[in-house]
């Protein structure tokens, strides 16, 4: 009685099937797992970009304190002048 099959093929055919079952499981589940983290990536990109504004834009302005507190320093008495720059160098004619 010759058969070609070897002792134990069963076996190694079966533990080759399961393996490949959890070969084909796994990276469905890091399939899955990709496509999860590029959308939340992407909602949260969405959701905190610099160009979508949340509030209105408000104008660039000084605080009315710091304006006050200038005004009323350039009003008293005493105020000096800004330095003069020193005088440009020229040259003698001959």
């Amino acid at each position: 009685m010759a058969t070609n099959q070897m002792p134990g093929r069963e076996t190694t055919l079966s533990r080759m099937a399961a393996a490949r079952r959890r070969s084909r499981a796994a990276q469905a589940g890091l399939g899955a797992l990709a496509v999860a983290v590029f959308g939340g990536s992407m909602l949260l990109a969405r959701a905190h970009a610099a160009g979508h504004v949340k509030q209105p834009a408000r104008s660039l302005a000084a605080p009315s304190s710091f304006v006050q507190s200038v005004k009323q320093s350039s009003l008293q008495g005493g105020v000096i002048a800004p330095a003069q720059a020193p005088p440009q160098a020229t040259t003698s004619q001959s």
